[in-house]
């Protein structure tokens, strides 16, 4: 997929396109953001572009240089098959071994078979044992003749020092709702309806999203719902950590994953901005919940004057503390006792 077909990210495709028509492009790049925003898109649209039989030249253009996307070379890295595209990824135990780092390195000591550069992708550069991450050392800093090294991570400060200071690392962010809805619906044959739906929940996340269409979100839905309702006549103590354990704890009795716990979090706040909306007598369009409308006018009274908005900042709270990986039980606890 070519720089001009990825959704998001313009300034990142701008970046390297305008360093692969001047012939800038550093040797060794690192893309670090969220997990599922496309970092690998953009790692494989770039080996594309260095190795396409027709590229597209664009001077004085966003991106200046780009990939046909259609040519023998462009399909093949596509299709994983590019003798000269290298992709190095964690096994079934999450981890790349030094072993596997060295196998790559004896094959970049050789020239292109058939590209105009080898490009060594290293996807979640992060499993890297420390062990393989020093063997890559040396040829960071000095890479082979017309060798290219591009890692993408979520998590660069698990790279030793040593390895990012020998990269150029280009930073990703969130993609928009909009931007996810439209991958959803281009890419992975979702409906406008779904993927909307979805993409509200992802946190710019593609990723995200697609482990979403899987999971039952109706489950994590009427699980937010529950926290509403349990919470809104002011529920003595024991009620409240009640509704916490049902938070974390899911219908089958086993513990949620931190990802589910956050959409359940972004859909209490969606509900709640529902109710504020319910409260002020807007049009029942603008609401994002339809499908629990009358669940949320039967408990709109009890948030009535400031208590949704202060709800509102509460689960905002909640959800940075469970980004910055505070525990999941006690995040829910103290949010229940806040609402």
């Amino acid at each position: 997929m070519p720089f001009h077909a990825i959704v998001g990210h313009r300034r990142q495709t701008a970046l390297v396109a305008r360093a692969l028509d001047r012939g800038t492009l550093p040797p060794t790049l690192l893309f670090a953001g969220p997990m599922g925003v496309g970092k690998w898109r953009v790692a494989v649209a770039t080996a594309q572009a260095l190795n396409c039989l027709e590229p597209q030249r664009s001077p004085g253009e966003p991106l200046a240089m780009d990939a046909c996307g259609t040519c023998r070379a462009c399909e093949r890295i596509a299709r994983g098959i590019h003798v000269d595209v290298i992709v190095v990824e964690p096994d079934e135990k999450a981890s790349i071994k030094i072993d596997v780092v060295r196998d790559v390195l004896s094959r970049t000591s050789y020239r292109p078979f058939e590209g105009k550069r080898r490009v060594v992708l290293v996807r979640d550069a992060d499993t890297l044992e420390p062990q393989a991450q020093n063997a890559l050392l040396k040829s960071l800093e000095e890479p082979p003749p017309a060798t290219v090294f591009i890692m993408t991570t979520a998590v660069p400060g698990a790279l030793l020092p040593t390895v990012r200071s020998r990269s150029m690392m280009l930073r990703f962010g969130r993609l928009t709702a909009d931007e996810v809805s439209a991958v959803l619906v281009r890419d992975h044959e979702h409906t406008e309806a779904e993927a909307r739906a979805v993409a509200a929940l992802a946190d710019g996340s593609v990723g995200q999203a697609l482990s979403l269409a899987s999971s039952d979100v109706a489950v994590l839905r009427e699980t937010a719902l529950l926290l509403l309702r349990q919470t809104a006549g002011r529920a003595d103590v024991q009620g409240r950590l009640q509704v916490a354990g049902a938070v974390t704890g899911g219908p089958s009795k086993k513990d949620r994953s931190r990802e589910e716990i956050a959409v359940v979090l972004r859909l209490t706040a969606s509900m709640l901005r529902d109710i504020e909306a319910i409260n002020s007598g807007a049009d029942p369009r603008v609401l994002a919940n339809p499908i629990v409308a009358a669940d949320l006018r039967a408990i709109a009274g009890d948030f009535a004057g400031d208590r949704a908005r202060e709800a509102f900042v509460a689960v905002d709270r909640a959800l940075f503390a469970l980004d910055r990986n505070a525990g999941p039980k006690v995040v829910t606890e103290w949010l229940s006792m806040q609402i």
